[in-house]
C-alpha cells in the first residue's frame, strides 16, 4: 500500500530510552540522594542490628527503611527549612525559627541536634512496633540511625557556604 501527500516521504525513529533513564531524568539527583538516602538507612540498620545479635529477615528491613526513608526525608525537609530557609506551605510563610541570620557557626552546628533526636525517638518506636524490640535494643537502633542518618550534610553546606 502506498500513500501519496506530506507524510509519505518523511521517516520518523523512535528511541526506546528506557525507565531508569526517564525516572533520573524527571527527578535527576534528588531521586539518586533518595536511593542513596534509603541503602544508607539500610546499611546503618542493618549493621547495628547485627552488632546487637538481632536477626531480623532482610524483607522487614527492607520495609522498615522505607518507612524510615520517607519520615526522614520529611524530617530533613522541615528541619532546613526551620532552620535556615524560609518554609512556605499554601498561605503558610514562616522565617528560619532556630537560627536567626549571622548567627555564629556553633549555634548552627547546634542545631543539628533537634533531627538526630527526632530521628532517633521515630526510629526507637518504629523499631519496637515493627520489630517487637526489647525497649533497650530499641533504643540502641534508634540512636544509631538519628546520629548516622541525620541531615550532617545540610549542616556541611550551610557552614560552608556551598
Amino acid at each position: 500500500m502506498t500513500t501519496k501527500g506530506y507524510f509519505s516521504s518523511k521517516s520518523v525513529t523512535l528511541y526506546d530510552t528506557g525507565g531508569w533513564f526517564l525516572v533520573f531524568m524527571f527527578f535527576g539527583l534528588a531521586f539518586v540522594g533518595v536511593i542513596f538516602d534509603y541503602f544508607w538507612n539500610f546499611l546503618v540498620c542493618s549493621l547495628t542490628l547485627h552488632w546487637m545479635h538481632i536477626d531480623i529477615p532482610k524483607n522487614k528491613r527492607f520495609i522498615y527503611c522505607i518507612f524510615i526513608t520517607i519520615l526522614g526525608l520529611l524530617i530533613d525537609w522541615l528541619y532546613y527549612e526551620l532552620t535556615w530557609g524560609t518554609l512556605d506551605i499554601g498561605n503558610l510563610r514562616m522565617s528560619a525559627a532556630f537560627v536567626p541570620a549571622g548567627s555564629r557557626p556553633l549555634l548552627e552546628l547546634s542545631t543539628i541536634l533537634i533531627p538526630a533526636v527526632i530521628i532517633s525517638l521515630i526510629n526507637c518506636g518504629i523499631s519496637k512496633w515493627y520489630f517487637h524490640l526489647k525497649a533497650k535494643q530499641a533504643l540502641l537502633l534508634g540512636t544509631a540511625m538519628g546520629i548516622f542518618t541525620a541531615p550532617w550534610l545540610i549542616v556541611t553546606f550551610v557552614l560552608f557556604n556551598w
